[in-house]
Formats: structure tokens, C-alpha cells, sequence
């Protein structure tokens, strides 16, 4: 697979061997790197986008803490959804809305005991809230119900076998407003097949006019094999943006953009193809490669840069990356959250409202297949700032020495380096060649119990393979890095 940077600067390829089964090529221009990462393992390649740091111009330059406040969904939960009959359901997309309040659009949705496969199956269902402040969970203040009271479905699937004679189910991926109206954008799965893959027969918009409680299908569709099955949307400088994948987890991501009075003119759409806008789909180019899953994009005032949430099914974690423009160039993945921790994770939906500190706080719904429920998350974000060079991170105690894998890695400037310390300790952390000789000490001094960072600017070095070392106590552990210019 071969990554068109579609730029008329000199191309420079550098082939690294960093392990038996990892390929990794570096094409360097004047203005951005691409990694591209193959992974034997895994059966196909896997392209990266790394785009230059500027540590004097925002971004994100650590992840200092994630958390889960709570379960949103299911029963019990901080909403007790039993009482609508949702004891099980998934994602969670938010729109706001003109009359104020935020929207959520869940996938299948069960009766008791909520697993998949329960009783009451809806293929999708939604709530409401006017609780602004996701700090301390977030209340709903009410579902769109049926005549008993019960939540239902929106827009309902046929149900049909899972045998790929027909639909199964209809999926929202995303919504949004114009006006008084209200769309969603839903994919009629076709088949369910191996974790994280399925067919589907079309991706499609549908629309209410009244709050939510009666839905229509526009008609206008998307194929089965398009790349806009599953989209995430945000708008900028009068268009609606939409950032397309296809069916199934282990897509890369196009671009398209519309006028939000168009959005139902299929022909008035145009995909972002690398040198500007194309009206034919087929022109359009990845802007960030497999393999990417459900997936949100907003505007971080806090990074000054837009971010980008999604699930990666190969590595099993939520990550994260930042690019100055909706086209990128994205950066190297921050990872977020990882199944080792939340086992069975999916889904990242962010929304503008739910943010804090001006986006250094961002709160996202992250599903978990086991349960079968939808639970707020919240990370904080450590932005790139001149001078910063080492901080203490207010996340309590942990249990145990650690050093942690820098971020991003491969670097091209600078990049930050985590450990953690159970007790007071005198630490040294020295950064070491491939020969063994010492090239930097960055951190030599008596520091606290605690979460640590520090970063380290090698732009002084030549590109090659490094390793660093911690010495705290009794404690000692190396991990290499690489360094690209």
C-alpha cells in the first residue's frame, strides 16, 4: 500500500527494520512525515500519518489522565434506563438540537437481561438531556417512547435473518441539525460476520422535523462498498463535514463536505481528494489510513487543534489524533484506552458541549461488549507549551514502578516520556545509543510519588534507534525509541 502525500516537494524513503514483524518506511517532505507501519501479524498494512510537532503551537503533548465516571446506560446506571426498557444498548452519537437539548443515538437496543439477543429488540433508540455539565455523569431527560412509555426504535430495521438475504438492522453512526430539523445517518447492515467485520446493503439519511418523535428515510443512499457508511460530523467555514468509513472496523477514513441546506442533494456532495474537492467518490483519498472503527471529529480549542476519536480493532484500544485542518495531515495515534482495562471497548463519540477547560478536558462514550452498555469516559489532555519541560501529574498514587513507551514514537522533534513512582525516589533517566554510549540525562533528582512526565527535545541528534533507562531505587527498565528527522 503506497501513501500519497500528493505533494510536490522531494520525496525521501528510509526503510528502518525495528523487529521481525514490523516494517516501518519513513517519506519525508518539507512539511509533514508519513509513517507507514506494516504488520505482518495482522495480515494487512497499516498506514500512519505523523505530522510534525511544533511545541511551541498547541497540540497535544500528553495524555495525563482517563477516566470513567460512570455507566450511562442499562440497569442499574446513573440513568436506571430500565425504566424505558433499555437494559442493554450501544455507541451513543449526541447532536444539539434547536430546541436546546443534546440528543443520543444508541444502536440495538434489548429488554431484560440487555445482552444481545434479549427480548424487545430495537434497532436503535434515543434519548435526550438538557445536563450541560459532564462532570458528574449526565442525566437524560427523557426518550422518544411509544404509547406505553417504553423507548423505540427511530428508524427500525426489517430484522431479517443474519444469513445476508436481507437487513438485519439499521445503525446510526451520527447526527446533526439545520434548523428545526434533525438527520442521522444510519448504515442497513446486511450481515454480521467476525468481530469487527460486516456487510452492509447501504449507508442512508433520514430525517424528523418534530424533536425526534417520527422519522423518514430521504432516499438518499450510499452503496454497500462506499466508504461513507459510517460517518462522523462537524461543521467549518459553512459546509458540513463529514469523515467517512466503510463497513466494518478496519477502514481508513475520506473526507466529504456539503452545504448543510444540500445535505439530502447527493449530487451536491464533494470528497476531498488530496489536491482539493471532487463531486465523484471515487476521487476521494484516505486522509488517515486502516484501521480505524467508530469514530468522532471536533474542533479542541484548548490544543487549537481538531481531534479525532475512534476505535482501533487491531491494537483493541480507543486512540486518538490532532491535525491543524479537517484534511490533516493527523498525527501518530495518542492511545486513550485500552481493552486490557475496559475488556470488549468500542465506540468514541465526543460532542463541542461536553468539554471542560476549554477542550483541556474532553468527555466520550465508550461502549463495552460485555455488559452491553454505554459508560462516560473523560481524558485530560497535556497541551504543548514553550518552556515546559518536566511536570508532575495530579493523578494520586500508583501501586508500582513504571516507564512507559514515549509518545508519538518514531518522533521527528520532541517527544514525552511517562513514569510512575509508588514512593519518593532519587531518579535518573538517561537516553543511551545504540552503542551504548550516554547522549542525554534528563532527569537526574529526588522526585515524588506519583505520575511523571518529561519531555525530551532530540533535535540536536541524528535519526537512529535510542534507548532510555530509569533508575529509581531498586528499580530499573530500558525501552527503545526511534528518532527521525
Amino acid at each position: 500500500m503506497f501513501y500519497n502525500l500528493k505533494m510536490k516537494q522531494t520525496i525521501i524513503i528510509l526503510l528502518l527494520l525495528t523487529g521481525p514483524l514490523c516494517a516501518q518506511m519513513i517519506i519525508k517532505t518539507t512539511y509533514s512525515y508519513a509513517l507507514i507501519i506494516a504488520h505482518a501479524h495482522a495480515g494487512y498494512e497499516q498506514n500512519v500519518t505523523l505530522a510534525a510537532r511544533n511545541e511551541n503551537d498547541g497540540g497535544i503533548r500528553a495524555i495525563a489522565s482517563v477516566r470513567q465516571i460512570g455507566q450511562l446506560t442499562g440497569q442499574p446506571s446513573m440513568n436506571n434506563t430500565g425504566q424505558v426498557n433499555v437494559y442493554g444498548t450501544d455507541l451513543g452519537s449526541m447532536l444539539l438540537h434547536s430546541d436546546g437539548r443534546i440528543y443520543f443515538l444508541f444502536g440495538d437496543t434489548f429488554g431484560p437481561p440487555g445482552t444481545p439477543g434479549s427480548g424487545d429488540w430495537r434497532s436503535n433508540t434515543m434519548a435526550y438531556t438538557t445536563d450541560m455539565v459532564a462532570s458528574d455523569g449526565i442525566t437524560f431527560d427523557g426518550w422518544i417512547c411509544d404509547l406505553s412509555g417504553q423507548a423505540k426504535a427511530v428508524v427500525e430495521g426489517n430484522h431479517d435473518p443474519n444469513d445476508g438475504s436481507g437487513e438485519v438492522t439499521k445503525i446510526p453512526s451520527a447526527g446533526w441539525s439545520f434548523g428545526e430539523r434533525q438527520f442521522l445517518w444510519f448504515m442497513s447492515v446486511k450481515q454480521w460476520g467476525t468481530p469487527g467485520q460486516w456487510e452492509v446493503n447501504y449507508s442512508e439519511i433520514a430525517y424528523s422535523d418534530d424533536d425526534g418523535e417520527s422519522w423518514f428515510l430521504s432516499g438518499t443512499q450510499w452503496s454497500g462498498s462506499s466508504n461513507f457508511i459510517q460517518v462522523a460530523s462537524a461543521e467549518q467555514s459553512g459546509y458540513l463535514l463529514f469523515w467517512g468509513i466503510p463497513a466494518g472496523r478496519f477502514g481508513g477514513v475520506k473526507l466529504a463536505r456539503v452545504l448543510p441546506a444540500d445535505v439530502l442533494d447527493r449530487a451536491a456532495y464533494q470528497y476531498y481528494m488530496g489536491t482539493g474537492w471532487s463531486t465523484d467518490e471515487a476521487d476521494a483519498i484516505f486522509i488517515v489510513d486502516p484501521p480505524v472503527g467508530e469514530l468522532s471529529v471536533l474542533w479542541n480549542p484548548y490544543l487549537q487543534r481538531w481531534i479525532m476519536m475512534y476505535l482501533n480493532e487491531s491494537t483493541a484500544s480507543i486512540e486518538v489524533r490532532e491535525a491543524h485542518e479537517p484534511i490533516g495531515p493527523w498525527s501518530a495515534p495518542w492511545q486513550v484506552a485500552s481493552a486490557n482495562d475496559y475488556p470488549a471497548l468500542y465506540g468514541a463519540f465526543m460532542h463541542d458541549n461536553y468539554i471542560a477547560n476549554s477542550g483541556e478536558i474532553v468527555y466520550f462514550l465508550m461502549s463495552q461488549f460485555g455488559p452491553y452498555n454505554v459508560f462516560l469516559m473523560e481524558v485530560t489532555f497535556l497541551r504543548n507549551e514553550t518552556g515546559v519541560v518536566e511536570e508532575t501529574l495530579s493523578e494520586g498514587i500508583p501501586s508500582a514502578h513504571a516507564l512507559h513507551q514515549n509518545c508519538p514514537n518514531p518522533f521527528n522533534a520532541t517527544t514525552t516520556i511517562r513514569y510512575s513512582l509508588p514512593k519518593s525516589s532519587h531518579v535518573e533517566i538517561r537516553v543511551y545509543n545504540v552503542q551504548g554510549q550516554m547522549v542525554e540525562t534528563l532527569v537526574n533528582g529526588q522526585k515524588s510519588a506519583g505520575y511523571h512526565i518529561v519531555d525530551w527535545d532530540a533535535t540536536k541528534l541524528s535519526s537512529g534507534i535510542y534507548l532510555y533507562q530509569i533508575i529509581a531505587g531498586d528499580y530499573k527498565e530500558i525501552r527503545k525509541c526511534v528518532f527521525l528527522k
